[in-house]
């Protein structure tokens, strides 16, 4: 809310203008506005959602490996005995 409309607001009802049919008539046009907002997020949020659903998820190993983790590369046999 602007400093501005507030001001106005306070001038309006010094001078006897504000009543409380406009008090509410416009209560009611910063709901309205706001539950617009709100519904255009759940239209953003839900495309997001619907688009999130759509995309095929990136297979990390594919289904003939094994998943196992590993720590390192395999070892490598010696050909000679440890001295």
């Amino acid at each position: 809310m602007s400093a501005n409309l507030m001001q106005m607001w306070l001038g309006q009802f010094d001078r006897g203008e504000l009543d409380r049919e406009d008090a509410a008539a416009s209560t009611v046009a910063e709901y309205e506005a706001h539950i617009a907002a709100l519904e255009r997020k759940v239209g953003q949020l839900t495309m997001e959602l619907d688009l999130l659903k759509k995309t095929p998820r990136l297979q990390l190993v594919s289904n003939n490996e094994n998943s196992s983790i590993t720590s390192g590369p395999r070892p490598v046999p010696s050909d000679e005995d440890a001295k």
